[in-house]
């Protein structure tokens, strides 16, 4: 993989395990034995009063798809909590096959309302990628998205077999089918 050929981007420690399908406490480690590369940042919120960050381009190599330009800004905006990147980091490693990796980030973008991905974690679920094989969690999911409007997620109710009443497309025009 090619080092990022940007200014560096720091990022959460969570981040950093959540891109390596690793544990906070695996990244913690690498930190203290210099494997990768990251700093401290005064937190006085925090027990310690200190947080660390985590140098994205000391990671690269620990990171299963390859980090473009375009996939590190969304990192970056991820991190920030953003749910428009939190689902598209999730797409880029579910493009991928890496369905692992790409279901946490899903979830979190899944939990702060965006409901593209939320359509997304019903069909993880539904085949069993990236999480075990489960209907009713798969169900779940493409509920809340119904709930929340989204057209394609009441029409494959719809063809499920339950109520969802009139479906508005984002046109303005009523699904028919």
């Amino acid at each position: 993989m090619d080092k990022l050929q940007h200014s560096s981007v720091f990022i959460s420690t969570q981040s950093t395990a959540m891109l390596t399908g690793k544990t906070v406490r695996t990244v913690h480690n690498w930190l203290e034995s210099g494997v990768i590369q990251g700093k401290k940042m005064s937190a006085n919120h925090l027990p310690g009063g200190m947080l660390r960050q985590i140098d994205l381009s000391s990671v690269e190599s620990h990171i299963c798809i390859a980090l473009t330009p375009e996939l590190t800004g969304w990192i970056e905006q991820a991190d920030k909590g953003e749910a428009p990147a939190l689902k598209l980091v999730g797409i880029a490693f579910s493009v991928e096959q890496q369905h692992a990796i790409a279901v946490p980030w899903l979830e979190a973008a899944a939990k702060k309302g965006e409901v593209d991905a939320m359509d997304l974690l019903y069909w993880h679920y539904l085949n069993g990628e990236g999480v075990p094989k489960d209907a009713s969690i798969a169900l779940q999911w493409l509920a809340k998205a119904a709930e929340q409007g989204l057209p394609t997620a009441k029409i494959k109710l719809r063809h499920l077999g339950f109520e969802v009443g009139p479906i508005q497309l984002k046109d303005g025009s009523e699904y028919t089918n």
